[in-house]
């Protein structure tokens, strides 16, 4: 009776055990599961613009020896070839053992990228190439947060604290400064505008649209966007379609200015020109501006052999910049008339530090601070106008000193 009675049990378990069987397929206990191939689904050959976002994201899929997918998976992502980069060097698989990652175009036209994913001995590898971009034409990274126009003139402006985009994802920065440069991206336009009007060509234009509130791109990553992924994104944009425009400025001509445009709220209502050269330094005498360790820090300072012209000459003499608006009508400093700063002064900041002279290369530039005069309506004319004659005389300012510093004729009137 005992074991009659559990026979049908028995045979009950056996029937639940093999249909269990034939219901698992190719699953096998994780600790037997072992990462052994990553499958690109999709974007693995793609094209954009030097600099830009690949159009669609590399969609990579972990699976196992048995060809089941492995969540959780952490994978190193890098630029192998190329001068592109990745969002997210560091991502993890889903739940269904997959993932998308957003890539960029080196900064070189005609170059391949390479994208790899490797886990442990396991890798996959993604390819991309950079298109030339065509000059005059906009073209914008993530969600339109950053805009680069290419142009065909040895010139680069960047306009990094004009923007007005409050996205409410991007937390407003906590500590740093706030303060928006106002009407600094609808000069930059004008700038741009005002050079083509008198060569037929354009410069190089980087805009970033982003409020200061949430991202400002003349500080270093760390205050810039204070953690956050998106911030983050744009800043690296911001930057790298910078670097790309430079570098074509050195490819097709060998040498050029930059130019990052700010704009102050100052009393001295002067243009302020930066050139990481302090108040402090400016109070010094020539003599002491043009020892070695000024040139060394200055944002001039491949000038300095390239002109055959002292440091302080190139600053604040005769042939300055400054001089040069100042005859434009337009008080600077520093100037022969104001050699140094009467008051408050910005001397150059994080774009300026990265991006002039880098590594000694031949395009130096400065930050250019406009004050509101330029930049407001006043009784003499609107914010528009005013900007506008700005802009027609920054054009002449900048092509009389690139032919007579460097031999750079831009073939205005």
């Amino acid at each position: 009776m005992h074991i009659s009675a559990h026979r049908p049990v028995s045979l009950f378990l056996l029937v639940l055990s093999a249909a269990a069987g034939c219901s698992s397929g190719t699953t096998a206990p994780a600790e037997d599961a072992v990462l052994t191939t990553l499958e690109i689904i999709s974007g693995g050959a793609q094209e954009a613009v030097v600099g830009a976002p690949f159009p669609e994201g590399v969609r990579v899929r972990a699976l196992d020896q048995f060809g089941n997918p492995v969540a959780g998976q952490a994978l190193e992502a890098r630029v192998t070839e190329g001068s592109g980069w990745v969002v997210d060097p560091s991502p993890e698989t889903g739940a269904n053992g997959e993932v998308t990652l957003a890539w960029y175009a080196g900064r070189t036209p005609g170059t391949a990228s390479t994208l790899r994913l490797r886990a442990g001995q396991v890798t996959a590898t993604a390819s991309g190439n950079a298109l030339p971009a065509t000059p005059g034409t906009s073209h914008r990274g993530h969600r339109n947060f950053v805009e680069y126009i290419p142009g065909t003139l040895p010139i680069v402006i960047t306009a990094p604290h004009g923007g007005r985009e409050t996205p409410s994802d991007i937390p407003d920065r906590t500590w740093g400064t706030t303060v928006m440069d106002t009407n600094t991206d609808e000069l930059a336009y004008l700038l741009a505008d005002a050079f083509e009007a008198r060569t037929g060509e354009r410069p190089h234009l980087v805009v970033l649209h982003l409020r200061r509130t949430k991202l400002d791109a003349n500080r270093a990553i760390q205050e810039a966007a204070q953690g956050n992924p998106t911030a983050e994104r744009a800043w690296r944009e911001f930057h790298h379609w910078t670097e790309t425009a430079l570098e074509r400025v050195e490819a097709d001509h060998g040498e050029g200015i930059y130019i990052d445009l700010h704009g102050h709220g100052h009393e001295f209502q002067a243009l302020e020109l930066g050139y990481m050269i302090t108040t402090a330094d400016l109070n010094r005498s020539d003599a002491e501006l043009d020892e070695s360790w000024a040139v060394e820090k200055s944002a001039l300072r491949s000038w300095v052999a390239r002109t055959g012209r002292s440091h302080s000459e190139l600053i604040r003499g005769e042939t300055s910049l400054g001089a040069l608006f100042e005859a434009e009508g337009y008080p600077s400093v520093p100037s022969p008339l104001n050699p140094t700063p009467p008051g408050a002064f910005f001397s150059g900041g994080y774009n300026t530090g990265r991006h002039s002279c880098r590594g000694g290369e031949p395009i130096c530039g400065f930050q250019l601070e406009v004050n509101q005069d330029v930049r407001f309506n006043r009784p003499w004319g609107t914010a528009a106008e005013n900007m506008a004659a700005f802009a027609e005389a920054h054009a002449r300012v900048i092509e009389a000193f690139l032919q007579l510093q460097l031999g750079i004729a831009l073939g205005g009137d």
